[in-house]
């Protein structure tokens, strides 16, 4: 389904209309989809840098896809010079059993092209990060061991509940086992943007669920990232949300950015 051209600039542009469909009936859902995304020290300046969109996601994903199967980045960034985004994240959600062997190979083809990502040290040279989304239980629990046996620490984006997947989500214990070797991140409860974050559901959607995670592991999530992956936005209220809670960093369709500090900000009076 991944059919965008990535030397095309102008295939960035455009809306995120199909962008759910295309998510959802990507031929590699079930043993990751590779993704470069930038980092901080990689992104454009803002006058250079593509409004989120399905065409954007195609084109980070294509690019993902070349360097993980070739071993070069290729493509072509929208100022026309070669891509500086050189962090490519393997994104998972539930893993039927029949598709774990080629998921495993999978990591360990992607671990073997870079060093593991921190988003808090410098990210000088590739580096590779492996995420797995949405919590169903039985995957999580055989990809915690996999990652543990293969050296790298993983990072979990778990739901309470969503209709995308069947099967029991992760529990609070599971959370805490978890958290031992990998890392805990933010993703709402039932599986909302950040423009769907309300008053009526921020606890919720979003106080509650950074609360779960920080008992679990100990501390608040570093990392937080939205349904359809939007980048940070502070006209949003979910993003004020994470920005308020100590959140220092979005995980997007396009980039692995830092949120603007908010000393001082307390998420119980954001509004």
């Amino acid at each position: 389904m991944n059919d965008a051209d990535p030397e095309d600039p102008d295939e960035i542009g455009g809306t995120t209309a199909g962008l759910s469909q295309v998510v959802l009936t990507d031929e590699q859902r079930h043993i990751g989809v590779p993704m470069l995304l930038h980092t901080a020290g990689t992104l454009p300046t803002p006058d250079d840098q593509p409004a989120f969109s399905t065409a954007g996601y195609l084109r980070q994903a294509a690019l993902g896809r070349r360097l993980l199967e070739t071993g070069a980045t290729g493509g072509a960034a929208g100022n026309g010079g070669p891509t500086t985004a050189r962090l490519l994240t393997l994104n998972f959600h539930a893993v039927p059993a029949e598709y774990r062997r080629a998921s495993a190979e999978r990591v360990r083809r992607v671990l073997d092209l870079g060093e593991p990502y921190d988003p808090d040290a410098a990210d000088d040279g590739l580096r590779v990060m492996v995420a797995w989304y949405d919590g169903e239980r039985e995957t999580a629990l055989w990809a915690a061991d996999l990652c543990a046996g293969l050296g790298v620490r993983a990072f979990y984006f778990p739901v309470e509940h969503t209709m995308l997947e069947s099967g029991p989500r992760v529990s609070d214990e599971d959370l805490r086992s978890i958290a031992g070797q990998h890392e805990l991140c933010f993703h709402t409860s039932t599986h909302r943007s950040a423009a769907e974050v309300t008053t009526a559901n921020r606890d919720s959607e979003v106080v509650e669920p950074l609360a779960r995670l920080t008992r679990a592991a100990g501390r608040v999530p570093r990392l937080a990232a939205w349904r359809g992956g939007a980048r940070f936005d502070p006209e949003t209220l979910g993003d004020r949300l994470i920005q308020g809670a100590g959140v220092r960093h979005v995980v997007s369709n396009w980039s692995v950015e830092p949120v603007p500090a908010a000393l001082g900000l307390d998420p119980d009076t954001v509004s």
